[in-house]
């Protein structure tokens, strides 16, 4: 039978009583202190991943273009506190043991989480422990408490109009005075080479873009006019809460699930809260002919155990966000995105790199 033995103590193969050359004898010593340095190195990048931040690289242009797909991020784990692990599981790896499930711990953070900010968080809809769900990254509109609504494509919070982001696009109706009259050229020229200009009728165009690029293109020859894309309410676009009446322009009013706050279930909020009570709570609960029924309990009146965010993209009419798939709860919480420290467009030859967005401070 063999015998695995430290390799401290392997021995050179010498002759009994003869002195190993110094370079045998340092060998060991050698190969023990280099696997010292890995193991150390190894144990303080895997604090650092779960205690104080993770790298992320954005994939999808759901952000743009305060985000652009090929930037790599840093985030902050310190500021709304570090969720110990929910599984056990190989570091750096998907794999894990699927029987061990722990509690979900958060420990302290520095700061509470603050509309406006940009926050990734494990995909709420995805089934699978919590941990191991997709990460989405979104900027946060509505807190806790908060009654959020859309109104021809304006987020109001608490009746109070959200400042669209600078960076963030949308889609444009640009009308134009005669489909001769118009450059594509120059449009393009206004937009970048990568502007997306799709014609969807005579003299109508729909174009992606900021605020900014649109007043480019807004004093170009041959445009008439151009407005944001306003979609009817009740088109069906917002799949949630899943009713016909909302659209992704015209939404809500909601009001957003705070922790310890107690609702009275009804016709009006079921479909909003359904979701949060069997998904993200645990219960079992269900409309019955005399009301509401909670674990078998006929009750109209139910207390949020936690608290939930309501997110949006930045490029508001190509993001599957909160109007889509519907709150992200606090435990779903990965981290604050603070900085992007590397890009680079994957379109683009391997060389060229995004100097300009190099070490920039996410806003």
């Amino acid at each position: 039978m063999s015998e695995l033995i430290p390799v401290e103590d392997v021995q050179s193969a010498n002759p009994p009583g003869e002195e190993p050359s110094p370079s045998e004898a340092i060998r060991p010593r050698r190969r023990t202190s280099w696997l010292k340095v890995v193991g150390i190195a190894f144990v303080a990048a895997l604090l650092l991943r779960t205690f104080v931040f993770e790298a992320y690289r954005i994939p999808s242009s759901s952000m743009e273009s305060s985000l652009l797909v090929g930037d790599y991020l840093f985030v902050s784990k310190l500021h709304h506190g570090a969720r110990l692990p929910i599984t056990l599981g190989l570091p750096f790896t998907g794999l894990y043991f699927r029987e061990v499930e722990l509690p979900t711990v958060r420990l302290p953070g520095i700061t509470p989480v603050e509309r406006g900010e940009v926050i990734v968080f494990n995909y709420p809809p995805e089934d699978g422990p919590i941990d191991r769900r997709q990460h989405y990254i979104k900027r946060v509109a509505a807190l806790p408490g908060d009654t959020l609504a859309i109104v021809g494509k304006e987020v109001r919070v608490n009746g109070t109009p959200l400042p669209l982001p600078p960076l963030a696009r949308q889609v444009w109706v640009l009308r134009l005075t005669s489909d001769t009259g118009f450059s594509a050229s120059g449009a393009r020229e206004a937009l970048g080479p990568d502007a997306r200009i799709d014609r969807v009728g005579p003299r109508v165009r729909h174009v992606e873009a900021t605020a900014e690029e649109a007043e480019r293109l807004r004093v170009l020859d041959g445009v008439e006019s151009i407005e944001p894309l306003l979609r009817p309410q009740g088109d069906g676009s917002a799949a949630f809460p899943s009713n016909p009446v909302y659209s992704l322009d015209d939404y809500g009013p909601i009001i957003v699930p705070e922790r310890g706050v107690t609702v009275t279930l009804s016709e009006a909020n079921w479909l909003l809260y359904r979701t949060v009570l069997v998904q993200h709570e645990g219960h079992r609960a269900q409309r019955v002919a005399g009301g509401y029924e909670i674990d078998g309990v006929l009750t109209d009146q139910y207390t949020f155990a936690q608290d939930y965010y309501f997110v949006l993209g930045d490029s508001r009419d190509d993001s599957a966000d909160s109007r889509t798939w519907g709150f992200v709860p606090h435990d779903h919480l990965v981290g604050k995105a603070v900085l992007i420290y590397f890009s680079r467009d994957p379109r683009a030859p391997w060389w060229e790199w995004r100097w300009s967005r190099f070490f920039r401070v996410i806003r």
